[in-house]
């Protein structure tokens, strides 16, 4: 690299300096000095291209040692190719040494083994690289015949190799034309090689198609089928000329010929060609008795719907001594899966088990694999197939193989570890088939494969809880066959093994499908003290009672639910969405009014405990939550008040109020309290045998909160003007009726002043009001009185008077002043006003019943003054009752005795007078 020095001049130095440094230098090393020479051979004297090409191949020879030099396990490395690359770059810098017509020849037999030696390392790139300087160097100078020079044949050898080489590289790049044309130039020259290598060609072909034969696409399949009989033709070619061959040769080209006649006869029945197939077949027969063949022939035949021909090669496969097991395997799944053959496959499997014993490759656990890996729902064969495997799994010598003799072997013995392999497997696969079958519904079948894959159960710790597992399949399956007795036996088998919550729980199901409430309530209380308790088994234990119609045991699963939220444990389904269940069970269960009472209790209890938040939840699920319970007190309410059970009806609607007021303040929800503290002072009011001190302490508790709850409805919006009128009215009549027990009569006249002044009050109120101040224990006659005034006079103010209300009222109004004072003013006051209604009226509107009793009665008044001799008031009341008698026409007809009576009342007034 000195710049004193020109390159070409100083060759021979330069490559002297090698010489002496090649001898002991790193691969590294050499490989940087040698490409320094390349770019230096520009231009050459002969001499010196003799020098390069002495060099060049110093360099080969270098690599070769190397290489020769490597270990067993070691692989040529990417140094080695570099060296080898620089080597041909000299020689094809250095150019052809003379007249030597084979120089290039041999310059492109270097570039060939380097371009191997890149394949090897699997960089095609360069391998293409190199395989195309080799072409272009071998068709720099026309070739010659073979009969002018000895190294024709040399070079017609190395043409083929290279055209060889060449295709598996760019076979590797993607480019399977020109790897094919390469091919064919190869195929080409097989006349004017030794017959030998036709077996190289064949085997090339043989494996472009196994590799197209591997991919998914239908095309490459396809073409692959066209390679592999080229090479079917090379071998056959070959063959013909078979005096020229040693026995070696004829030995190895016959079985390549079968290796291709084999991967033909996959190629064909992978593209469907099955009539194909059976030719190869055919033809391997007349060579050789491979068993691949009648493996070959069992999978055409079988899609071609031979199978008697099927059952025939089957028994041929079996019958060979020599066959693999996974071979034979896969000839079963043929006919298991194309043929009806059930019968042939048991007899062919017992005879594959006579010869090779139930350990060798697995073999009872591969063909069940094969038999139970349908789904029995979308398989018409399942029965058969399910028989023949339970047949199968059932065989003592399996049996005995696969399970007994493992307790004898020691537990790092091979033979064990096989056995105990295939032993878990085969109980996996009929357990997974048993299940199967059960989601299908196909009990009976599934019962049968649990209790095989029982046999196959591993005795050891965890043996015993599959064996319980398997138990506990077992008796659900026996329950849903309503085989109940089989199944609590199966049951206590499990629970035996494994003291479980799962085996209660299937116990509490027997229970509950043979409709013993008793025994299923027992198993509930059972599952708290399983140490595998879980709530869940409660929610579950609930569903199942629902799904059962018994009510008593749901109710008993979700009792005990609710007990639990009290302690510590972490509990996945919510309190409130428990008690609201347990609720709907009872109310659905027609159960007592008191036990729901209770439990609505308990509701308002862990509200006032826990607050809104925690108890019913957030967003709109707690609030959907309030809702139903406030709704579902209500409604209980109801039912009681429609019982005549007001003490529970007031503590409904109490409850009910206290719901609701956790609600969002909203006109809806403030008007629902309003109404229920309203309902629950009426049942209260109505309510007997309770102190009556303390009803009227909580009734004015509660009227004053429902005051309270109006105004801030009224603050709201404004609705309260809307249900101010029905609230006003059963406020006030509440409020008359509690001031009435508490003997506040001041107060009651009070309340109905008020009520005169309001609007929406009737008649009908003040007459309620009259009836129960008249009523009570001690009845306020003022008070009742005063209603009954003002309930006449709004009846009277009505367009359409009610006389019969009038009348009643007049009648009740009498005796009222009667009981106060019965020779008071106020009762003559009363009949004159009786006899003022009755001036202005038709006939008939005042009852005439009424009517005659307020004339008998005023007569009847005088009579008894006229008998205490008090004359002047007997006048009066018989002056009342005759005037009283004008508008009563049927009385007409006691007018002369009684205008005689009177006649004679003045004459005995007029006689006592003057005796005065």
């Amino acid at each position: 690299q000195s710049a004193h020095y020109s390159p070409v001049h100083n060759l021979p130095i330069r490559v002297h300096l090698f010489r002496s440094l090649t001898l002991g230098i790193s691969q590294k090393k050499l490989l940087n000095m040698g490409a320094l020479l390349v770019p230096l051979t520009s231009e050459f004297s002969e001499e010196q291209r003799i020098l390069a090409w002495r060099l060049s191949y110093r360099l080969w020879n270098c690599s070769v040692d190397i290489v020769n030099n490597l270990e067993g396990d070691q692989e040529l490395s990417e140094d080695l190719a570099e060296l080898r690359q620089v080597a041909c770059d000299l020689l094809a810098t250095a150019g052809a040494v003379g007249n030597a017509h084979s120089s290039f020849v041999r310059i492109a037999m270097f570039f060939s083994k380097t371009g191997c030696a890149w394949h090897r390392i699997r960089k095609f790139l360069r391998a293409s690289v190199c395989f195309e300087k080799a072409f272009e160097l071998c068709f720099k100078q026309e070739e010659r015949n073979s009969s002018q020079s000895s190294d024709t044949r040399e070079q017609i050898n190395f043409f083929f190799e290279l055209f060889l080489s060449r295709a598996k590289t760019v076979w590797e790049l993607g480019g399977h034309t020109l790897a094919c044309s390469l091919l064919g130039r190869a195929r080409g020259l097989l006349p004017t090689i030794p017959v030998n290598r036709h077996a190289e060609l064949a085997e090339q072909y043989l494996q472009f198609g196994k590799s197209l034969l591997l991919k998914d696409d239908t095309d490459s399949q396809s073409e692959s089928i066209r390679y592999m009989e080229a090479g079917l033709d090379i071998c056959s070619e070959a063959l013909s000329d078979c005096h020229e061959y040693h026995d070696a040769d004829k030995t190895n080209l016959e079985r390549l010929k079968q290796r291709i006649l084999r991967n033909l006869a996959a190629g064909q029945l992978q593209n469907e060609n099955y009539e194909s197939a059976l030719r190869c077949v055919d033809a391997l027969r007349q060579t050789s008795d491979h068993s691949s063949t009648s493996y070959f022939a069992i999978r055409a035949l079988a899609k071609l719907g031979r199978q008697d021909e099927v059952e025939r090669e089957l028994f041929t496969l079996v019958g060979h001594a020599r066959d693999r097991v996974d071979v034979c395997v896969s000839a079963l799944d043929i006919v298991i899966e194309e043929c009806d053959k059930f019968e042939a496959v048991e007899k062919a499997f017992f005879i594959l088990l006579e010869h090779f014993g139930p350990n060798r490759g697995q073999l009872p656990a591969k063909v069940l694999e094969k038999l139970l890996r349908q789904d029995p729902a979308a398989d018409t064969s399942c029965i058969k197939r399910v028989e023949l495997a339970l047949k199968i799994a059932c065989e003592q010598k399996i049996l005995t193989a696969v399970v007994a003799e493992i307790e004898g072997l020691e537990l790092k013995d091979r033979r064990r570890q096989i056995a105990q392999k295939q032993q878990q497997f085969i109980h996996a696969l009929l357990w997974t088939s048993g299940s199967e079958h059960f989601k299908a519904k196909m009990y009976k079948t599934s019962i049968r494969l649990f209790e095989a894959s029982m046999l196959y159960i591993v005795r050891d710790g965890e043996g015993s809880m599959l064996e319980a597992k398997s138990l506990r399949v077992l008796c659900l399956c026996h329950m849903a066959l309503s085989q109940f007795e089989r199944a609590a036996e199966v049951i206590d088998k499990a629970e035996k093994i494994d003291p479980s919550i799962a085996s209660i729980f299937l116990k509490l199901k027997i229970g509950l499908q043979t409709r013993n409430e008793a025994e299923a309530c027992k198993e509930v209380e059972r599952m708290l003290k399983c140490t595998d308790f879980e709530p869940e088994f409660l929610n579950l234990a609930c569903h199942e009672a629902i799904a059962c119609k018994t009510i008593t045991v749901a109710v008993a699963a979700l009792s005990n639910m609710l007990s639990l939220y009290s302690s510590d444990r972490v509990m996945v389904t919510e309190e409130v969405v428990v008690l609201r269940n347990l609720i709907l069970l009872l109310i659905q269960g027609k159960t007592k009014r008191s036990d729901i009472l209770w439990h609505f209790k308990y509701a308002n209890k862990r509200l006032q405990e826990l607050g809104y938040e925690k108890f019913f939840g957030t967003g709109s699920s707690g609030e959907r939550e309030a809702k139903w319970y406030s709704g579902a007190s209500w409604n209980q309410a109801m039912e009681c008040g429609k019982e005549q059970d007001w003490k529970s009806c007031f503590e409904f609607y109490a409850i009910s109020s206290n719901f609701y007021c956790v609600l969002p303040p909203t006109p809806g929800s403030l008007r629902s309290v309003q109404t229920a503290l309203l309902l629950c002072v009426s049942a209260l009011l109505t309510t007997d045998d309770v102190n009556e001190t303390e009803v009227i302490h909580i009734a004015t508790t509660y009227l004053d909160k429902c005051q309270e709850v109006h105004k801030k409805l009224v603050a709201i919006d404004d609705s309260g003007s809307k249900t101010d009128g029905s609230f006003g009215i059963y406020l006030h009549l509440l409020q008359f009726e509690l001031k009435g027990r508490a003997k506040e009569d001041a107060e009651q006249l009070k309340i109905l002043k008020q009520c005169s002044n309001m609007p929406g009050f009737t008649a009908e109120h003040f007459f309620k009001m009259g009836l129960e101040a008249s009523r009570r224990k001690e009845p306020s006659m003022e008070v009742a009185s005063a209603a009954f005034r003002m309930c006449l006079t709004l009846t009277l103010s009505a367009p359409n008077a009610d006389y019969k209300i009038v009348a009643a009222l007049v009648r009740k109004m009498i005796n009222l002043a009667n009981a106060r004072c019965k020779d008071g003013p106020e009762v003559l006051d009363l009949y004159k006003q009786a006899q003022q209604i009755l001036l202005g009226l038709g006939n008939n509107l005042y009852p005439q019943d009424e009517a005659q009793w307020l004339v008998s009665t005023a007569w009847n008044r005088a009579a008894l003054y006229l008998k205490l001799l008090k004359y002047d008031k007997a006048e009066i009341w018989m002056g009342v009752a005759l005037e009283l008698l004008k508008h009563v026409p049927t009385m007409e007809i006691h007018r002369p005795s009684m205008m005689e009576s009177l006649t004679e009342l003045l004459q005995q007034k007029a006689s006592t007078q003057k005796a005065m």
